[in-house]
């Protein structure tokens, strides 16, 4: 089984209007709440995809059981550790006739070192069944990036490959002195990584290459949402989709790295898997929700797939 860890996991609220009017008041025709955070919209992603998949991390709070009910009915397996917080509220604003979409980000509560504690029996528990351990989001108050190096290093000494699937800061304090399967570095709101521009010409395949020559075994960048570029140690690949106009933003980027994961386990295959990865975006670009449509759309869309090998 794969199982993916959310230590800040959040609900995602999304709110549809025509329009917002600031300073005033703003009515929506409607909303969407759902379970949210990168492991768990990667957990999602993976059981639409018929992966075994099991989702954990910290929970708090009445909504919980709701939280993981919505995502077994999925098929995903839960194993959270409950807190005494409140779960997180991201609010997702969806203007239709601006074509805009604004993401409010709660920081989500202090994690008590009882809890981490407690949390590290459950990951070890969970080691002794699993293929891959995808980490992905951003980290609560009182949680450091040297928790999830803990983490990493528990996985490594099972020989359990890793995804990593977060913000540069975590990702650069991880990298050092252990073993990763792929780096999927969170780029959003930034142009800079390894102090490098991404956005100069040729740059985001030499900061690929950069990464994998750090202990990643598999470096994935994406300057767009529908714009990938793939790195191993021997190849690079990139990779486009035309999304069409104003899809919906939410979850693509964790929906892509899920089907990219998927695939490659079976093809092993980089521009395959990037491909693939491609139509499974595209598929929850399509959804309102923050996983694909089905299986069977994304298959179907990765046709439409632009890839290349570049290096």
């Amino acid at each position: 089984m794969i199982v993916t860890v959310t230590l800040n996991p959040a609900y995602d609220h999304l709110l549809f209007l025509h329009g917002i009017d600031v300073g005033q008041l703003n009515r929506t025709h409607s909303t969407l709440q759902m379970p949210g955070g990168k492991g768990v919209n990667v957990a999602s992603s993976l059981a639409i995809l018929g992966e075994e998949v099991v989702a954990t991390g910290f929970l708090g709070g009445q909504g919980s059981r709701i939280f993981e009910e919505s995502l077994r009915k999925l098929g995903v397996t839960t194993n959270f550790l409950y807190t005494n917080k409140e779960i997180r509220t991201d609010f997702y604003v969806i203007e239709e006739e601006q074509n805009r979409q604004t993401l409010f980000v709660e920081e989500g509560a202090t994690i008590e070192l009882r809890y981490l504690n407690n949390f590290k029996s459950i990951f070890e528990r969970l080691l002794s069944s699993a293929r891959i351990i995808e980490i992905g989001g951003s980290l609560p108050q009182g949680v450091h990036p040297a928790f999830v190096k803990e983490l990493i290093q528990l996985a490594n000494k099972k020989k359990i490959p890793v995804v990593l699937n977060i913000q540069e800061q975590i990702l650069k304090e991880c990298m050092e002195g252990t073993s990763l399967f792929i780096v999927n570095p969170d780029l959003r709101g930034c142009e800079t990584i390894l102090g490098k521009n991404i956005c100069e010409a040729g740059m985001i395949r030499q900061v690929a290459r950069e990464l994998t020559g750090k202990g990643a075994e598999i470096a994935i960048l994406n300057s767009h949402s529908f714009e990938y570029t793939v790195a191993s140690k021997d190849e690079v690949w990139e990779g486009e989709i035309e999304s069409g106009p104003t899809p919906n933003k939410l979850g693509v980027r964790d929906s892509f790295l899920a089907g990219f994961i998927h695939n490659y386990l079976i093809m092993r295959n980089l521009g395959e898997a990037l491909k693939y990865g491609l139509g499974v975006a595209l598929s929850t670009a399509r959804n309102k929700m923050n996983y694909p449509n089905s299986k069977k759309e994304a298959e179907e869309l990765r046709l439409m797939a632009k890839v290349r090998k570049v290096g």
